[in-house]
């Protein structure tokens, strides 16, 4: 909090005012003008109870079944909805 209240004091703002810009964004925005949500460790952890082993290990697994799929021909790109008409 105090990092944050020399940071505007030294470009001239109070905390209020800085609070009432960002209610205006919020306006201008129709929600939170920046992105607020936790990293996936966090929620992986919160979720599941998995470690960030857990899930890199698990990421990895995904990339290297995906690249056989596109390799086996069983993963094909979609360009257009046209790729969607089967």
């Amino acid at each position: 909090m105090r990092e944050a209240r020399q940071i505007l004091a030294s470009i001239g703002l109070k905390p209020s005012d800085a609070v009432n810009m960002l209610f205006a964004k919020i306006v201008a925005h129709r929600g939170i003008p920046f992105a607020a949500q936790e990293d996936g460790y966090a929620y992986a952890a919160r979720e599941y109870g998995a470690s960030r082993d857990d899930v890199d290990a698990t990421a990895a697994r995904v990339r290297r079944n995906i690249t056989r799929a596109k390799r086996d021909g069983k993963l094909t790109p979609i360009n257009s909805a046209a790729d969607l008409r089967s």
